[in-house]
C-alpha cells in the first residue's frame, strides 16, 4: 500500500511538472505573439512618419491618444518632434516590454517597443512607441525620440 502511495504520488508531482511546462511554454508562445504584433503595429505607424503622413498615423492612433488631442495639433507636435531629425538612415529593433499599468492611463495591456534609430541630422537616437491593445489591434499611445 505505500508503495502504491509512493508511486502515485511521483505520478501526480511528473504531471504538476508537465502542466507547470506546458504554461509556461503557452505564455512564451504568447509573449512573442502579442510582441510580434505590436512590434508590427509600431513599425507600420513608424512608416507613416517616416513619410511624415501625420495625418494618417493620428487615424491609426489609440483613442485615447485621439481624445486628448485634435489631429492638428498632432500633426504639428510630430512636426516639431520629429522633423527636426531628418530622414531615417536605419532603425533597429532593440526590444519590448509589457505591463498593464501607465502612468496616468488606465489598466489595460501595454507593448513599450523600442528602436535604435540613425536619422540624417541624428546619428544615434532612439525611439520609443507605446502602445495599447484595443479591440481592433494595437494602437499607438506615446512616441518618443531620445
Amino acid at each position: 500500500m505505500r508503495r502504491v502511495l509512493v508511486v502515485l504520488g511521483c505520478v501526480v508531482i511528473g504531471l504538476l511538472a508537465g502542466c507547470a511546462h506546458h504554461s509556461s511554454a503557452t505564455s512564451h508562445t504568447e509573449k512573442q505573439l502579442r510582441e510580434k504584433e505590436a512590434r508590427g503595429a509600431a513599425e507600420e505607424w513608424l512608416a507613416l512618419i517616416d513619410a511624415e503622413n501625420y495625418p494618417a498615423a493620428y487615424a491609426l492612433a489609440s483613442n485615447r491618444l485621439r481624445k486628448g488631442t485634435t489631429e492638428p495639433q498632432f500633426v504639428r507636435s510630430m512636426q516639431g518632434r520629429r522633423q527636426p531629425f531628418g530622414s531615417v538612415e536605419s532603425r533597429r529593433f532593440i526590444g519590448a516590454a509589457y505591463t498593464r499599468k501607465l502612468t496616468g492611463a488606465p489598466d489595460g495591456h501595454y507593448e513599450s517597443i523600442l528602436f535604435r534609430t540613425s536619422f540624417a541630422q541624428k546619428s544615434l537616437a532612439a525611439e520609443r512607441v507605446i502602445l495599447s491593445q484595443e479591440k481592433d489591434g494595437w494602437r499607438v499611445v506615446d512616441y518618443r525620440v531620445y
